[in-house]
């Protein structure tokens, strides 16, 4: 009985400890895929327990209010309140700080620890946080060093990419690779669907670009797409809306706008033209031209798996993106399939095909005309007088020059259509586990078909007019191949190791267009808007081809000793067909070292995790011109002669060649330092770099005594551009949040350092309005691009200050001036106003730019915010001309009544109203125009929510805003603006289609 009830109470206390204990299981995945092997282990004993094969565990805890944590080498570990819970799940996130993230250099790969070169990245999950069309603009404020210039609110607006400032009076755009092959020149990013990329390098310093040679002169953006993993198929799909706004610009209205006109009459003692008492409609052309909102929508299926044998990954998508006119969209489908095949244990296929279309219907350029047009004129002439007009002549003619808006937007038919397929096959053999030989061929094939129809108008004769339809259509056709061929090493020796690569390379490029007119189309009807469907006899067709190439060895070694002390250097031979044939070859170098003090014995911070310093040269170069560039080229012509009015065909040279052109060559410096704090909690980047142009390719004029009036392309000039690149990032995980931060900030000054011979500046923007002078300048040893044109001193404020005003002999510098006129700074004090007073009035490129990208997660609730800074750079207002004077009586701003200068209001900083301007306060391009565009732009702000294990899906929820608010003093309608090249368009605002307000509702799916 005893041993019984002994018996009973041991099991009666295994029961309840039994009951006391919670346990709780789960599956551990990675990518959704089992991870045997993982540690599980509740907090602060040694209780615990591993995944099986099939990712499952089951664990019996001990403690009354238990934390489990996760653990296993190679991805993050997680801490997890456990009370009260049965069941624990996780995807864990691979920790890239201990598999060493790798990282795409040219032509090769290399663990960021391996790096001794400038190279910023920017992951693939971070540029889909933003519903756009271009990847460029996602990239703003990610990458430090790295200037994106917004391209404008309009659809299919593409960015202009800057890195680490301006060393060419060519193009600045850098070299575009996708997934290893070298796309042709004047790619942008606009292709790529956003969802396909895994992650973009940014390779920004002469150390890491040399690899790429004369095409790497403005940097190299390498852009890596995703590929399919082992396992079971995953499914991901993501869709978004969303509505654009435009904050609607303040200008006067009609009772205001007559009053302007009356009172620049009266101050020039001219009858008013207006009885204000009359006036009693008002035209609101912003509401009549443009709509409140505009759409914007993005669908995207991914499907990615794979086996021992065969990885894939396919993906189709859409995006669609409408104008806030009448007319205006852009649409872009894509595909892409990307296939990894094992053929066997040594030889691998790669294989990836991209096939894009594109559609355009052109957004009419009306922003401008909208906001000048005269208020008092109403949009459409009385019924009664439409009589024998056609539809694009039933609109009113404006008190001043400007085209009805409304009318151009109806006659506006422009449509593009693009067909493009992208091949890229490389096959990898493994000679041994150490060496391998693979060749790769990148295939480029676009197909473009433009179509316009002018439709005949006659809204006022000789005026707003068209008096002959037309149509045009034109096909540019493009075909590229690049084709690489590498040997690549990598060994380790002990604690030495080594990794070289040499190879060829052959990139050619062919493209055609064909384009043809005619006038007089049958009927207005879409169906005849075709070339056999028109009668007029001017005709024209044009037609041509271009085509050039380039051949290339290169090598690179890369060593380290003990992941301690790393060094690299690299060759370049380029021969390139843009060139005469005794200077097509030029060489590229480059060397880089890096030291790892904190895998030092004697190095012992215990808040330093890692401390790096690094410095590299190289040689890159530019062979960016027409591929005829070195060529004299012949036209031919016709001129009448002779009593007979006999016409005579005739031949004249149109380019001079030039059997001396060579390479330009950019020479860079850069030093640096990474280092990590807290487990690298907490990361810090700085760079500092130089960088030199020599031999510039100018196109400079001709001596009249040549009698050809042309340019001739010349090595000619040096630009200097230096800066700092900073970036401060932090990532950790406290209890359920996890939270990062990344901020970028970049310092850069590009000086033309020489120019052509005999010439000390260099002149663009020229404008008529301002009696066709020059906006910009570029002048030797100062900044390149700044704003040109006549200093103020204030507004005279009665004649005294008119006589004062004077040289020192008493001549009055503006005779002609009244109160209220802008004073002129006589620069070299001879009492006149000339070419010689011109001076410096502003610079359009920042001190400094930044970018700050938060997130964080709490639970399943997910935030992100993303801001970008550009400060003290200067914005040329060009609107200023007619919203602050009314000239040829165009509509004026809102208020700017009560806002120039009268005996009544002196204090005022905008000069009097005048009609003959006798004074040249709005003839002259002066620092009046010239504003502080600094600014800081919220440009999306998104919150998300995540529903798991719903029937094995995992669904987001989102919303978000884009570009929701900017600070800035700027009285223009978008700091952010830039009209033609970066030296002569950067800071120009002309009033181009601003930057859309943007809210979006968004929906991802993965099973």
């Amino acid at each position: 009985m005893k041993r019984n009830s002994l018996l009973t109470l041991v099991a009666m206390l295994s029961t309840i400890m039994a009951w006391a204990q919670q346990q709780i299981s789960g599956t551990i995945t990675a990518d959704g895929e089992p991870l045997p092997g993982v540690t599980i282990l509740e907090e602060g004993t040694t209780n615990g327990t591993i995944t099986d094969i099939e990712g499952t565990y089951t664990l019996n805890l001990q403690g009354e209010d238990p934390m489990v944590v996760v653990s296993m080498v190679g991805f993050k570990t997680t801490r997890i309140a456990a009370k009260g819970r049965v069941e624990i799940s996780l995807d864990l996130e691979e920790d890239v700080t201990d598999l060493e993230e790798v990282v795409v250099i040219g032509y090769g790969t290399a663990t960021k620890k391996e790096i001794t070169s400038s190279i910023s990245t920017v992951k693939g999950e971070d540029l889909t946080k933003m519903t756009v069309g271009n990847v460029s603009e996602s990239m703003q404020g990610l990458a430090s060093g790295v200037q994106v210039i917004s391209g404008g609110g309009g659809p299919g607006a593409s960015p202009q990419i800057l890195i680490r400032g301006i060393v060419t009076n060519r193009s600045t755009a850098p070299l575009i690779v996708v997934d290893g092959v070298a796309l042709p020149q004047g790619s942008n990013l606009n292709f790529l669907n956003p969802s396909d990329i895994e992650n973009i390098q940014v390779l920004k310093d002469g150390s890491a670009t040399s690899i790429y040679g004369t095409r790497a002169s403005n940097g190299v953006i390498i852009v890596n797409t995703k590929r399919g993993k082992s396992g079971e198929a995953k499914v991901t799909f993501s869709a978004s809306y969303g509505l654009k706004g435009l904050d609607k610009p303040e200008v006067a209205d009609a009772n205001e706008y007559a009053r302007v006109v009356n009172q620049r009459a009266a101050n020039d003692g001219l009858p008013e033209p207006y009885d204000l008492s009359t006036i009693t409609e008002s035209t609101d052309w912003w509401e009549e031209v443009y709509k409140d909102y505009a759409s914007v929508e993005n669908y995207n299926l991914q499907v990615s798996g794979g086996s021992e044998k065969l990885n894939y990954l396919s993906s189709v998508a859409y995006h669609k993106s409408k104008s806030h006119l009448e007319k205006g969209y852009w649409e872009r489908a894509t595909g892409r399939v990307n296939i990894d095949y094992s053929i066997s244990d040594k030889l691998f296929l790669q294989q990836d095909f991209n096939p894009r279309y594109e559609h355009w219907e052109n957004t009419p350029n009306q922003f401008w005309s909208t906001l000048r047009m005269d208020p008092l004129t109403p949009v459409y002439i009385p019924i009664d007088e439409r009589q024998g007009r056609n539809e694009y002549s039933i609109y009113a003619r404006s008190n001043n020059y400007v085209w009805n808006p409304v009318g151009a937007v109806n006659r506006s038919f422009n449509e593009t259509h693009f067909f493009g397929v992208f091949s890229n096959t490389n096959l990898e053999y493994d000679i041994t586990d150490f060496l391998s030989v693979s060749s790769r061929i990148g295939l480029n094939f676009g197909q473009t078909r433009n179509e316009v129809f002018n439709p005949k108008f006659v809204i006022e004769p000789n005026l707003e007019e068209n008096q002959q339809s037309s149509v045009a259509t034109r096909f540019d056709q493009n075909f590229s191949y690049v084709w690489n061929n590498l040997i690549k090493f990598e060994k380790s020796y002990g604690k030495h190791k080594l990794n070289a690569t040499v190879g060829y390379t052959a990139e050619y490029y062919q493209g055609h267009y064909l384009r043809g007119s005619r006038s007089d189309i049958i009927l207005n009807d879409e169906k005849f808007r075709y070339l056999d469907a028109t009668t007029g006899e001017s005709i024209q067709a044009q037609g041509n081809m271009n085509a050039n190439s380039l051949m290339s060895y290169l090598g690179r070694v890369m060593y380290n000793y003990d992941q301690r002390y790393f060094i690299s250097g690299s060759y370049r031979r380029d021969g390139s067909s843009r060139f005469p044939v005794a200077n097509q070859w030029a060489n590229f170098f480059s060397a880089s070292a890096a030291w790892d003090i904190s895998s030092e014995s004697f190095f012992n911070l215990p808040f330093v995790s890692g401390l790096k310093l690094k410095a590299g040269f190289g040689q890159v170069g530019n062979q960016n011109i027409p591929s005829s560039a070195f060529l004299f080229l012949v036209s031919d012509g016709s001129y009448v002669f002779g009593e007979n009015e006999d016409r005579v065909i005739t031949n004249q040279i149109t380019q001079f060649g030039n059997s001396n052109l060579q390479w330009e060559t950019v020479q860079d410096i850069n030093v640096g330092i990474e280092s990590g704090f807290m487990n690298d909690k907490l990361t810090l980047s700085v760079d500092y770099y130089v960088k030199e142009s020599k031999d510039l390719l100018f196109a400079t004029t001709l001596p009249l005594y040549t009698g050809s009036p042309s340019d001739i392309m010349q090595n000619v000039g040096s630009f200097e551009s230096k800066g700092l690149d900073i970036s401060l990032g932090y990532n950790d995980k406290i209890g359920d949040w996890q939270l990062s931060a990344l901020a970028t900030l970049n310092t850069n000054e590009s000086r033309a350092k020489a120019l052509a011979p005999g010439n000390d500046q260099l002149l663009a923007q020229k404008q008529a309005v301002f009696g066709n002078s020059f906006l910009k300048i570029t002048e030797l040893g100062k900044v390149v691009g700044l704003f040109y044109g006549y200093e103020t001193d204030g507004l005279f404020q009665n004649q005294t200050e008119i006589n004062s005003h004077s040289s020192d002999n008493g001549k009055l510098v503006q005779p002609a001036a009244q109160p209220g006129d802008m004073k002129f700074v006589d620069q070299n004090n001879d009492g006149e106003l000339n070419e010689e007073d011109l001076t410096i009035i502003g610079n359009p490129f920042p001190d400094f730019y930044a970018g700050l990208n938060v997130s964080a997660t709490y639970k399943n609730l997910d935030f992100t915010m993303q801001w970008y800074a550009s400060v003290g750079n200067d914005v040329y207002n060009y609107m200023k001309y007619f919203q602050t004077s009314g000239a040829g009586e165009t509509n004026v701003r809102k208020g700017l009544i009560d806002e120039v200068w009268t005996e009544s209001n002196p204090d005022a900083t905008i000069p009097r109203l005048t009609v003959t301007d006798q004074n040249g306060n709005f003839k002259r391009s002066s620092d009046y125009f010239v504003e502080d565009g600094s600014y800081a732009r919220l440009k999306n702000l998104q919150v998300g929510y995540t529903i798991n294990s719903l029937n094995a899906a995992k669904i987001r929820l989102y919303v978000s805003g884009q570009n929701l608010f900017t600070i800035t003093k700027y009285s223009g309608f978008d700091p952010e603006v830039s009209s033609g090249g970066i030296i002569n368009g950067y800071g120009m605002d002309f009033g181009r289609y601003p930057m859309s307000r943007t809210f979006v509702l968004g929906l991802d799916l993965n099973f």
